[in-house]
């Protein structure tokens, strides 16, 4: 969908709202690029330079949320790029953002084995642990590295756990997890470093098997591969390079930042005679 001479150089995150904009974290020239739907020229929005800038979240009112791992932050700006606020200090490396429907956000401090959140309306500025103990272990209640973190509608935490090679469920409220993708789910997958995790609109968890150069997907009946299947590394239509993360639009189709790839990879949704 995009090269390097669009997108630039590293892709990082990626992030499309029920608009159907597209928004691209860059890593390595300090930008966020955003396609407005069925755009193809993208608004550049320019970040602070010799930051490393790692994840992004946009909450339905257009407040674009920013891990800043340098300073330890999330920033908060608006959609012309206007820094408006510090919204969270985590002092640690925060790989994934969230923010749910109670308007909580949500970070993933990959170097303290540990999810927290913390309300965005001022109710109280302390953060909640949700997931981990802070030391790095394989524990129902333990991560090792997590980064993607995607909350539903029912604020059931699913946690991309990196350094366990699984996903871990964390149910409302309980900080014991259950594996339901990896070597130890029911039915079982092996996973090599999973950077993301996402769902579609039944439900279904699609994953960013990073090291495996793939997309997988889960249905009723267990696991299935969407893109890369091969496991081969490459830069062809379907093969990727260290994927780091992926969405869907309204529509079904998946966006990927294939990292190393320098680009932007669409993936469109095929249906059966059915529609199905």
């Amino acid at each position: 969908m995009a090269d390097e001479t669009v997108v630039g150089i590293r892709p990082e995150d990626i992030f499309i709202d029920r608009n159907n904009t597209m928004y691209v974290l860059v890593h390595d020239t300090w930008r966020i690029q955003m396609w407005s739907a069925n755009s193809k020229t993208p608004m550049t929005i320019t970040l602070d330079y010799w930051h490393i800038y790692d994840e992004l979240f946009v909450s339905l009112d257009g407040s674009i949320y920013i891990s800043n791992i340098n300073e330890g932050i999330v920033e908060k700006r608006s959609r012309n790029g206007t820094k408006s606020a510090v919204v969270m200090k985590f002092g640690g490396m925060c790989y994934a953002l969230s923010v749910d429907i109670n308007n909580y956000l949500y970070c993933s401090l990959s170097n303290r084995y540990q999810v927290v959140k913390q309300s965005l309306d001022g109710i109280a500025n302390m953060s909640i642990i949700v997931a981990g103990t802070g030391i790095k272990g394989r524990a129902s209640d333990m991560l090792a590295a997590p980064s993607g973190i995607f909350v539903d509608i029912n604020l059931d935490l699913y946690v991309a756990d990196y350094g366990n090679n699984r996903i871990q469920l964390f149910k409302a409220g309980q900080l014991n997890g259950t594996t339901v993708a990896g070597v130890d789910s029911t039915p079982s997958i092996a996973l090599y470093n999973p950077t993301a995790v996402f769902l579609d609109a039944d439900g279904y968890s699609f994953i960013v098997d990073t090291f495996n150069y793939r997309i997988i997907g889960s249905r009723s009946n267990g696991f299935f591969c969407v893109v890369g299947c091969s496991h081969v590394i490459g830069s062809a239509s379907d093969q990727l390079d260290m994927p780091d993360s992926a969405a869907f639009d309204s529509y079904g189709n998946i966006y990927v930042t294939d990292t190393f790839n320098d680009r932007i990879q669409k993936f469109n949704l095929l249906t059966n005679i059915s529609g199905k």
